[in-house]
């Protein structure tokens, strides 16, 4: 394979843009405010559970949809069907969040988005494996990175800024929110067609011989004996994620009840936060994803564990704003680290041939993560808080757990073998 150029690499990587600044929209400044405003008395239980439910959802259709995508063969290719239906399902998705006016209607929402944004993210992934040679993956990972780190900067600050005027506009502002993400996808789509689309019927005829029948039984299937390096990197994988998520989910909520803001204030300080760690976090993604070309993604991974780890334990200690924005400081710096080597060893191991089921099978790592900690924050949060007559306690533990998964998350990295 050809190496490609940067500009190409480029292209690819905005429709990651567009899917990362939909999720930070949504999940979780637009999800808390809805849970807020659906069930005021328990709002991290109806946001932990809601989330979960919404990625058993996702881990079931990625791999399934990678299925089909891996045999399409169409004129626009094997990818893009995929990603143009997608996207418009994740916009009539977002919309339907946005006005949902009970609990019930808010489910029926979550579960559309992750329907609609595994369809396309699943064979957008691919398309890295598709068209990157693997001595530029490492590149084309940190690009990813970088993409995925300055639309959470821009998802949250466009959340915050949306959100935080809910007073003044009224649902107006909820609108406007989940239409954001609506005209990235369009424009984005656009590029992806024209710039960074596989050739039409390029198939690997060894897949492609299998039954889609066949092929369906065995969407979820590794044999992980065979490919013990992509098994170590699921566990990574789970508990890193896992960990960011449970603090990213309920740190609206625990600025509010534990910092004691208000629903604009904490909206807007949650945006401003993204804003402060975005340059750092560019720096750290395009730095780790040269380092991991350059030495191997094992160690970039183990430091950026070790580091996540740090900024965790520091937050259990502090209360003022200006310390919260550096104990997430460093969680950002173990996450920006993070997110070039992961993914640049994903590709890595997955086979060519069948890289949007087995990315699709890689995403179930991220949705177990994303979910458990979406779990757990429901489980545990109100509960404990309740039992204990705090408004702490149940955030600080959750916390806690967060801290040791980030710890656990280097430690399963060891066994790699060093030139990983």
């Amino acid at each position: 394979m050809k190496k490609i150029s940067f500009l190409r690499m480029l292209v690819i990587s905005l429709l990651g843009f567009a899917l990362t600044f939909s999720s930070n929209i949504q999940d979780p400044p637009l999800m808390t405010y809805k849970v807020r405003q659906l069930a005021p008395d328990l709002p991290n239980t109806a946001l932990g559970f809601l989330g979960f439910i919404g990625l058993l959802v996702a881990m079931a259709v990625q791999p399934i949809v990678g299925v089909f995508s891996d045999r399409a063969k169409t004129k626009l290719g094997r990818r893009l069907p995929f990603i143009i239906g997608g996207a418009v399902l994740i916009a009539a998705s977002l919309f339907l969040l946005a006005a949902a006016p009970t609990l019930w209607i808010l489910l029926m929402g979550v579960i559309f988005i992750q329907f609609s944004s595994n369809v396309l993210q699943g064979p957008w992934q691919a398309l890295i494996p598709d068209l990157v040679p693997e001595s530029q993956r490492g590149t084309a990972s940190s690009l990813k990175a970088v993409m995925d780190i300055i639309a959470v900067i821009v998802g949250g600050a466009v959340a915050g800024m949306l959100l935080g005027r809910v007073e003044q506009w009224g649902q107006g502002a909820v609108y406007a929110a989940a239409g954001a993400p609506v005209v990235l996808f369009a424009i984005f789509i656009v590029f992806t067609g024209i710039w960074a689309r596989e050739k039409a019927g390029v198939t690997d005829e060894a897949i492609a011989s299998r039954s889609v029948g066949e092929a369906l039984k065995n969407a979820f299937y590794v044999n992980f004996r065979e490919r013990p390096v992509f098994g170590w990197w699921f566990a990574n994988r789970i508990l890193f994620w896992g960990a960011f998520i449970a603090i990213n989910t309920f740190l609206i909520n625990y600025l509010m009840d534990v910092i004691h803001m208000s629903q604009g204030q904490a909206q807007s300080f949650y945006g401003t936060l993204k804003i402060i760690l975005g340059g750092a976090l560019i720096v750290l993604a395009l730095l780790s994803g040269w380092l991991s070309d350059k030495f191997g993604r094992k160690p970039v991974m183990l430091a950026a564990g070790l580091v996540a780890f740090a900024g965790a334990f520091a937050l259990l200690f502090v209360r003022t704003q200006s310390l919260i924005t550096v104990a997430g400081a460093i969680i950002g710096m173990g996450v920006g680290t993070f997110l070039s080597a992961s993914w640049a060893l994903a590709t890595d191991v997955v086979p060519g041939g069948e890289a949007a089921r087995y990315l699709g099978i890689a995403n179930i790592a991220t949705c177990i993560g994303s979910g458990g900690a979406r779990l757990l924050g429901g489980v545990l949060i109100d509960p404990i808080n309740k039992a204990l007559g705090s408004s702490s306690s149940g955030y600080l533990f959750l916390f806690s757990l967060a801290a040791l998964f980030f710890l656990a998350s280097a430690l399963v990295i060891i066994p790699l073998p060093k030139k990983t």
